[in-house]
């Protein structure tokens, strides 16, 4: 046989080409140890047993190949089919160790012999190296176990006895007794190696030396050796001689086989011993059998053919909606509003199946269950939770409050020790109050509390799952945050809130010496109800947001000569509550929005799904990381300002260029505008405009005069001089200071003393879900496609021609639009043109001036008519 073959051979999922080879020169021995050549780059014959087997191509199957005989008629059978590609897959067997043969002729019972020079011992022979300890009772890797471990005082050797029959390969248990064991000295040099590696590893089988376990060691092996295993990414492959773990787990096996196929099963045999499944095609010889074997749990596939004639399907009845919701369960965990058609677009490219709409309803409804027992078992895992949270981070804080008389649900407080910590030391004393609502089926709301660090970053302080925004909630809420929090009577403190549900009377019961900032964007709210348009926006806004309580009642006095109603209703709330001249200086912050804690409500949107646990952890790992991000980030300022002050700075440095300094003494300057006058003094660090003393940041006014400081003295002082040290890098750096340690997973913590919590009782609102929030009258409305459209008509957007309500507006004709640049003799051309087309249309209507008086002038060119004036 002349016929050269390329020979490959796949071991541990790799692919290892050997070269060419006839069948003349090709063996076992030869092929194992080109490849443990190749592997190792030893030229050495491999001592270890392996099973080789050869991919057939012709029939898709995968034959066993035990010895040179039978590799023989393998290279004549891809002889004969014109195949010169061979493909072997190769395994190494399972070591199964047995204990050392004696002669039962010689000496049927022979003492154990000691080696007591080891210098000349060569251990290359040896596979393993097995040393017995004292104290480890513990069954190690490739350990001979038998007769229960008769005791320290006993050898046990493997010997063949008469009562075998002669049988090879069968061995029984002697006892020897024991014998003066002489002293070993071990030599120095002998390598470390040797005691190492001795440890069991999951993988390994638990053998003996008995003759009613030999069969079941056996079983293990071929049961090892020919076991499924599904790679990422590959399609899932079937052969004789494969074993699974149980029937079910081939089930779902052939499930997903048929669905990756294209085809649908008939079930012949289908019960807890025996499967046999066919293809439903008519005709199509595809069919696997598989049965229990070993261990009365595996099942082995005895008959498999894999031929298919029928044509590939995409209606797949296997694909139900079991199967789907278990494919999309993540999916939809993290989706509950998504959509069906996403799922079936899903479906049609991961999987290549179009299912009906009514079966992907049914799926989803499948993993919404799914996800109503998550929401509903997290209720039992809250009291271990709020002792982790205290156990692995010691003083924080985990408050739990069921409904009076009950173990049901009502609330829960967290807030950890670092960042109650960061907060006292780093932050500025400004909290905003919010609350939003969540998704789940057992809804609540998640009121927060969010501080400002010194880079004008948010910090989440803490958060609160309720019933609802009620003033007892709230007033809950604010006690648990008065108590962890220990904040010092002396010290100043400011909340900000948007005034709804009874936020207000909680902080005057629990807060009563803090101030109290109202959004200013919910006061407009309700403001443009009443009094709207766009000049009324205006003066409101600079109202605000002024720091002179001259320019205030000015923008007052504006907005009452439009609306003496509109100026009452913003006189009746204090200016306190939220315009910045009469802010509390001492607070060192200029916000009059809220829209701190509607950016942390923003963070949580794609979160308000979750189960309460689940949405307190997301909460946790988001802040834990982002207090060593900032930490780290910090690191790498160049300057003691932090950024966005250092960018505020710069936006008022450019304001200042068209303002005169003039320099009074004592650090006092005023600065001459072009409207008006300011006055500023650096050492008080105030400005008459009043953004300076109320946000701590120097204004444009301050700037300059700083600039003059700096200028004219000589005095060398930093800009950090002039800024509010609560906004320095020192300040952030002990905002971030601590940590939040993290907490294990929910299977290690245990039970925990107390009663189950059990969920609130659900509560379905009248009428279909509303998905989409109601806006204000003065909020934008959500951008669409209509954004991008152009009337034909007035040239405006938002709308198209047949939409357009404009009426009398001159329409924009294609005339009338941007023409191409001409060149000088092309536009002296055309420009005699159009005089000589003015000079005909004039003549004609001075010789019909008689008959047509009154339309002399109206049907003269525009041009003409402007000359004419």
């Amino acid at each position: 046989m002349e016929d050269i073959f390329e020979i490959y051979v796949t071991i541990d999922t790799r692919v290892v080409e050997l070269g060419t080879c006839d069948a003349e020169h090709i063996s076992m021995i030869v092929l194992l140890h080109t490849l443990f050549e190749k592997e190792t780059g030893r030229h050495e014959v491999p001592i270890d047993e392996y099973l080789v087997w050869v991919y057939l191509p012709w029939s898709d199957e995968k034959k066993v190949v035990n010895n040179d005989t039978e590799l023989l008629e393998v290279f004549r059978s891809f002889s004969e089919h014109k195949e010169t590609k061979i493909m072997f897959e190769i395994q190494k067997m399972p070591y199964i160790p047995v204990a050392h043969l004696a002669s039962s002729s010689d000496n049927p019972n022979p003492q154990p012999r000691f080696m007591t020079d080891l210098n000349d011992v060569d251990f290359s022979g040896f596979e393993e190296n097995i040393f017995y300890s004292d104290g480890d009772d513990d069954v190690g890797e490739n350990e001979h176990v038998g007769a229960d471990r008769l005791g320290d005082q006993t050898d046990i050797v493997g010997v063949e006895t008469d009562e075998m029959g002669g049988v090879p390969g069968l061995r029984e248990l002697v006892v020897i007794p024991e014998v003066p064991e002489p002293v070993c000295e071990m030599p120095d040099e002998i390598d470390n190696d040797l005691f190492e590696g001795y440890q069991s590893n999951s993988e390994d089988e638990f053998f003996s030396d008995s003759d009613d376990e030999r069969g079941d060691s056996k079983v293990q092996t071929v049961m090892k050796s020919n076991c499924f295993k599904q790679l990422i990414g590959c399609p899932i492959r079937f052969e004789v001689g494969q074993t699974h773990d149980s029937v079910y787990t081939l089930r779902g096996l052939l499930t997903d086989y048929a669905i990756q196929e294209g085809f649908n099963f008939k079930k012949i045999k289908n019960d807890k011993n025996r499967l046999t499944w066919a293809c439903l095609a008519e005709n199509c010889p595809w069919r696997l059998h598989a049965s229990i074997f070993g261990d009365d749990t595996t099942m082995q596939v005895k008959t498999y053919n894999n031929n298919h004639t029928c044509h590939r399907i995409y209606k797949s009845q296997e694909a139900r909606a079991k199967w789907i919701a278990s494919k999309f369960e993540v999916l939809v965990k993290n989706n509950p509003r998504i959509h069906c058609g996403v799922i079936s677009d899903l479906l049609r490219d991961q999987f290549n199946v179009t299912v009906d709409t009514q079966r992907l309803y049914k799926a989803k409804k499948r993993a919404l269950e799914v996800l109503l027992k998550e929401h509903t078992e997290c209720f039992s895992h809250l009291r271990g939770y709020a002792v982790m949270v205290q156990q692995c981070n010691p003083g924080s804080a985990a408050y739990i409050r069921l409904q009076t008389d009950t173990s049901i649900f009502q609330r829960l407080f967290v807030c950890f020790e670092a960042q109650k910590m960061g907060f006292l030391e780093g932050c500025r004393p400004f909290i905003g109050i919010d609350g939003c609502h969540l998704k789940g089926p057992y809804g609540g709301v998640l009121l927060s509390a969010v501080a400002l660090d010194a880079n004008s970053g948010l910090y989440p302080l803490a958060y609160c799952i309720c019933e609802g925004e009620t003033l007892l909630s709230w007033s809950w809420f604010l006690r648990q945050l008065r108590c962890f929090l220990k904040y010092p009577e002396d010290r100043p403190i400011c909340f900000m809130s948007d005034r709804q549900k009874g936020v207000i009377g909680a902080l005057k019961m629990y807060w009563p010496k803090a101030s109290v900032r109202f959004c200013a964007r919910h006061i407009y709210a309700n403001f443009s109800k009443q009094y709207s348009g766009q000049k009324m926006r205006k003066l409101f806004w600079k109202a605000s947001k002024t720091g002179d309580k001259h320019e205030f009642n000015k923008y007052l006095q504006d907005i009452g000569s439009i609306n003496p109603e509109a100026m009452a209703y913003l006189a009746a709330i204090e200016p306190c509550h939220w315009s910045r001249h009469a802010f509390d200086q001492s607070i060192k912050c200029d916000h009059v929005t809220n829209n701190m804690t509607e950016a942390f409500n923003s963070i949580l949107k794609d979160c308000r799904s979750r189960n309460y646990l689940g949405l307190m952890e997301y909460i946790r790992r988001m802040v834990m990381s982002r207090f060593q991000l900032r930490k780290h980030e910090c690191s790498r300022w160049g300057t003691v300002i932090p950024p966005a002050v250092n960018k505020k700075i710069k936006e008022n440095s450019v304001e200042c260029r068209v303002l005169r300094t003039l320099h009074s003494g004592e650090g006092k300057y005023e600065m001459l505008g072009l409207n008006r006058a300011y006055t500023a003094n650096l050492n008080d660090r105030t400005c008459e405009c009043g953004q300076w003393h109320v946000s701590g940041v120097s204004c444009c006014h301050a700037l300059a005069g700083i600039r003059h400081h700096f200028g004219v003295t000589g005095n060398q002082n930093s800009l950090q001089d002039f800024i509010d040290p609560a906004l320095s890098k020192a300040a952030y750096l002990r905002t971030y200071n601590y940590m939040i340690h993290p907490i294990p997973d929910l299977c290690v913590w245990g039970d925990h003393v107390g009663a189950p919590i059990q969920p609130p009782h659900l509560k379905r609102k009248p009428g279909r879900p509303k998905l989409v929030r109601k806006r204000e009258s003065t909020e934008k409305p959500k951008a669409a496609r209509s954004g991008g459209v152009v009337c034909g008509k007035c040239k405006l957007p938002g709308h198209n021609s047949r939409t357009c309500k404009t009426e009398g507006r001159p329409v924009q004709t294609k005339a009338s639009r941007k023409q191409p640049a001409v060149t000088e003799d092309e536009g002296a051309s055309s420009s005699s043109n159009r005089s000589k087309k003015r000079q005909r249309a004039s003549s004609k209507h001075v010789g019909d001036k008689s008959s047509q008086p009154t339309t002399q002038v109206q049907t003269q060119p525009i041009s003409q008519v402007t000359q004419l004036d």
